[in-house]
Formats: C-alpha cells, sequence, structure tokens
C-alpha cells in the first residue's frame, strides 16, 4: 500500500513539474516576443505573433527601416529576404497592426484599412502618440528586441544619456514610451 501510494504521488509530482515548465516556457516564450519600436523620437512596444513568421522577423532584429507612406494608413517597407507566410483576408486592420505583405514587404498600420490579404506579424501594445509619430511621409523606424540584461555601463551612468531598453543610445528624451535615464527605468 505505502508503495503505490508513493508511486502515485512520485507520478503526480512529475506530472506538476512538467506541466509548470510548460506554462513558463510558454510564458517565456511570449514575453521573448516583445519588441521595441522607435519612431519619430518615440519608443513604443509591440508584441509578435509567436508564429514561424513573427519568429523569422524577431530573429533578424534589430533592423532600421526607411519605410514609406501608403494611403495615408501605413508605412511600409521591403525587405531583401522573404519571410515564411500564412496570409489570410483581413476585413479591418486597426491602428498598431504590424503586417507582412507578400512574403517581404513588413507594414505598420498607424489607421484602419482592410480588404487585403496579410500575414500577421504583431500588434503594437499601445498606440497614444503613433499617427504624431510617423508623420505623413518616409520615416526611419526601428525594430530591436526588449532586452532584460541591459548592460552594467547603461544601468549604473549617471549622466545625462538616455538610452532605450536594448541598450542603444538616444538623441534626446521622448515625450512617450520606456527607456533608461540617469541609470533609472522611466516609463511615460
Amino acid at each position: 500500500m505505502v508503495r503505490k501510494f508513493t508511486t502515485h504521488l512520485l507520478v503526480t509530482l512529475l506530472l506538476f513539474i512538467t506541466a509548470c515548465s510548460t506554462e513558463e516556457a510558454q510564458a517565456q516564450s511570449s514575453s521573448n516576443m516583445e519588441i521595441i519600436i522607435t519612431v519619430g523620437g518615440k519608443t513604443f512596444t509591440a508584441t509578435l505573433e509567436d508564429t514561424e513568421t513573427g519568429r523569422a522577423f524577431y530573429n533578424r532584429l534589430p533592423l532600421t527601416l526607411n519605410m514609406s507612406e501608403l494611403n495615408g494608413n501605413e508605412k511600409y517597407y521591403y525587405l531583401d529576404e522573404a519571410l515564411p507566410t500564412a496570409s489570410q483576408y483581413y476585413s479591418t486592420i486597426h491602428a498598431g497592426d504590424l503586417m507582412l505583405y507578400g512574403n517581404s514587404c513588413v507594414v505598420l498600420f498607424y489607421g484602419e484599412a482592410g480588404g487585403y490579404s496579410y500575414t500577421r506579424l504583431g500588434k503594437l501594445n499601445k498606440t497614444e502618440g503613433l499617427v504624431s509619430a510617423v508623420g505623413i511621409s518616409s520615416v526611419s523606424v526601428t525594430f530591436s528586441k526588449v532586452t532584460s540584461d541591459l548592460s552594467e555601463t547603461v544601468l549604473t551612468k549617471k549622466d545625462k544619456k538616455i538610452y532605450v531598453l536594448n541598450g542603444s543610445m538616444l538623441k534626446g528624451e521622448p515625450s512617450k514610451g520606456i527607456f533608461i535615464k540617469n541609470g533609472n527605468k522611466v516609463v511615460k
């Protein structure tokens, strides 16, 4: 009887540990797909889809793209290399959607659209200030990974320099976003 109880207890414990490890891995996978998008001096966070396409885009980061204007609601850029696709028709696309048109055109929507087939890359977590950040013509957009291991020099500097979370230095303080100033994390 004791042996059966012990065996049952061990099996239950192993199942529990496996379930916890799986949940932890899934949570870690989702958090690893967070990115920083810097445009027009403002910083936005976005979450990429945990798909083959999202992972392929994520693995190419950091990228700085000179994105062109189209239709008063989107910025686009054709990559040199194709990404995997799983396109589907979208009747409505919202501001903050990050999509792939065809297999190489990265599209950042800052207004509503629809009626085309895209592969979803991800979505900005918040879009406040996006319209003013992208402006009305082409704009430089930097996509970078969120890292939790900022170098000690960035975290301990007590100078006036300002850094985005991936450790890149900014020319000035953004009006919105997440950044490091005087060794402290600032959220606006």
